[in-house]
């Protein structure tokens, strides 16, 4: 058992626990938000296509994880680098290894995968809570080395934790900075999201992420949130429109289905309104056993609900293997079913 993650959730508990007396009714907003979204997906996502569109994005539907790694190769056209925040959705689509097979180099900027070092996705924001990091001068020294090698490379690739069908806004959430300056930094900026990270308003961006915030990181809210709305423009110089002043001259949005639409015409909402925030870990005693070791996904809430849209998961049904089924039994036997994970679901998941 890890004594630095043990402390790490604990301390993430409390503050949870007080902040939740601040925001009784979030945990309420977000369910309404996910499920209005999850029982009607295919009218949202075409809303939200239109307004990214509209932005000057340029959006492409992923039918499952090889269309989306299809999609990345065909924009990266050639080019050997890129760089790459963390986003539980590269683990969905296992975007490290394919791009490897690729032969492209990826530049990690997420300072607590580094300092890990390992391929095991161990928390969805965390990914230091089982590794200490006493030295402090190699933190500052490498994340000023990977913004100076992020700002010569052509192309950076990040998730999103929101994606606004009224007006076409990505919303990036974070705690290092490193996801605002892969997504500023290179020229191109690649966004890959699960159709479900669509949300009707600005305003219920906000309040998914201060979900995720509390809920699975027991703070009011990270520290940074980027709103992005198309390719970086200004018309400053002359009155003219020019694209690309302080930012990206070209922004892709992959929408990733991977059974997304058939979960939602289906009725099988769960895998839709769960916000990757990792507070199903929170309260869970077998992620201390050996969801550090397996990765999170495997563990409790994630292995029951979430896990049929995970590369290597083994659904019920194998002739539907992305169905999104909350019947998955891909390692349930390492859940200790007790339930806890319950108790504190901002999108109230019931396992």
């Amino acid at each position: 058992m890890s004594t630095k993650a043990q402390t790490i959730l604990t301390k993430i508990r409390s503050r949870r626990d007080t902040l939740l007396r601040e925001y009784p009714k979030l945990a309420g907003q977000v369910q309404d938000i996910k499920s209005g979204v999850a029982n009607n997906l295919k009218e949202h996502v075409d809303l939200a296509i239109s307004s990214l569109k509209g932005k000057g994005c340029h959006v492409m539907i992923a039918k499952n994880t090889a269309e989306a790694q299809e999609h990345i190769l065909k924009i990266l056209a050639g080019n050997q680098n890129v760089a790459m925040s963390k986003n539980p959705v590269f683990s969905e689509i296992g975007l490290r290894d394919y791009l490897k097979s690729k032969s492209v180099a990826v530049l990690e900027t997420d300072l607590g995968e580094r300092a890990a070092g390992t391929q095991t996705d161990v928390h969805p924001w965390i990914a230091s809570i089982n590794t200490p990091i006493t030295d402090k001068e190699w933190v500052a020294r490498t994340k000023e080395e990977i913004k100076e090698k992020a700002a010569h490379l052509q192309f950076g690739i990040t998730g999103a934790e929101a994606i606004v069908e009224q007006n076409g806004t990505i919303a990036l959430l974070e705690s290092e900075g490193n996801v605002r300056f892969t997504s500023n930094l290179p020229y191109n900026h690649i966004v890959v999201a699960g159709m479900d990270k669509i949300v009707p308003s600005l305003e219920d961006a906000l309040a998914v992420c201060r979900g995720i915030s509390v809920y699975g990181m027991g703070k009011d809210i990270l520290k940074y949130i980027s709103f992005i709305s198309g390719p970086s423009r200004t018309a400053d110089i002359e009155f003219r429109m020019v694209q690309g002043m302080h930012g990206p001259k070209e922004v892709y949005v992959i929408l990733l289905d991977n059974g997304r639409l058939e979960a939602s015409k289906s009725k099988q909402l769960d895998a839709l309104k769960c916000l990757h925030c990792g507070g199903c870990l929170v309260d869970c005693p077998q992620y201390l056993v050996d969801g550090l070791e397996k990765g999170y996904y495997y563990t409790g809430k994630r292995a029951k609900v979430l896990a049929a849209f995970m590369k290597g998961a083994k659904p019920l049904d194998p002739s539907s293997s992305l169905s999104g089924s909350t019947e998955t039994k891909t390692n349930t036997k390492d859940c200790g079913d007790c339930s806890l994970c319950n108790n504190n679901c901002p999108a109230g998941i019931k396992v």
